[in-house]
């Protein structure tokens, strides 16, 4: 019980710092599907496609993405994302854009918590126009905390917080400009499944069109992983072997 808990009173101190402000405000919802599977020299490839509709229910943003995660260090877990990015306005025309990101995930665990923090630099391929969203040109970094009561856990409470960084030239670039709080439950599903909900709460300010966030993820992941072919012992090896008459 301790889980829905834990998210209950982080949506409270959401919900009470937006009462205080006066900004705009909008939501979203994020679905995510993907499958991991694990490749050789401790290589991990991912593919997924990511959907965000606005608070109405219409299409904002539609992409597809791929990334590699180096696993063998305990502390350090680098990658690389490339993201073919699709974008709609509010008359339905879309434009689509190239995008890469460039992760540093640091790591470190004390008993039952492991905390963590993310870089990120996020670039587009080519021209591109800047949206005023979070798929722009920027660096991001993230810390967070996991709570993990044990191995067998089925539930896994996770708080975090991501500062935006705008490095784009301009009247509002070379500046902080955009906070997210985040407060997520993983839940660790039969098989090979998992699941995760999130709801993040922002702030955009010192920009051109400030305002506040309320989005709610869902992200669902199935890993493929590789079958262990099954060695045959000494009986069944003498029983493959063909003496001569």
């Amino acid at each position: 019980m301790r889980a829905p808990v834990f998210l209950l009173l982080f949506l409270g101190f959401c919900l009470s710092a937006w009462s205080q402000q006066q900004q705009s405000t909008r939501g979203q919802f994020w679905f995510s599907a993907g499958v991991t599977r694990p490749l050789k020299y401790n290589l991990e490839a991912n593919l997924n496609t990511n959907m965000r509709l606005n608070d109405y229910g219409q299409l904002t943003t539609l992409y597809q993405e791929i990334s590699l995660k180096y696993g063998k260090l305990s502390w350090f877990k680098p990658s690389i994302e490339y993201r073919i990015v699709t974008n709609y306005d509010e008359r339905r025309n879309y434009e689509n854009s190239h995008r890469l990101n460039f992760n540093a995930d640091f790591r470190h665990k004390i008993n039952q918590f492991k905390f963590g923090a993310r870089l990120r630099y996020q670039m587009y391929i080519g021209g591109f126009v800047t949206t005023g969203g979070d798929l722009d040109p920027s660096f991001r970094i993230k810390p967070y905390v996991e709570w993990v009561r044990s191995k067998k856990s089925k539930i896994t409470p996770k708080l975090s917080t991501e500062f935006f960084y705008n490095p784009v030239f301009g009247p509002y670039g070379k500046r902080f400009n955009r906070i997210r709080y985040g407060a997520s439950l993983d839940f660790n599903l039969p098989g090979s499944n998992e699941l995760s909900l999130t709801y993040y709460f922002g702030q955009k300010f010192d920009a051109k069109n400030n305002y506040h966030e309320h989005i709610l993820s869902l992200e669902y992941t199935f890993e493929w992983k590789k079958v262990k072919k099954k060695k045959k012992n000494d009986d069944e090896l003498e029983e493959d072997i063909e003496y001569p008459k």
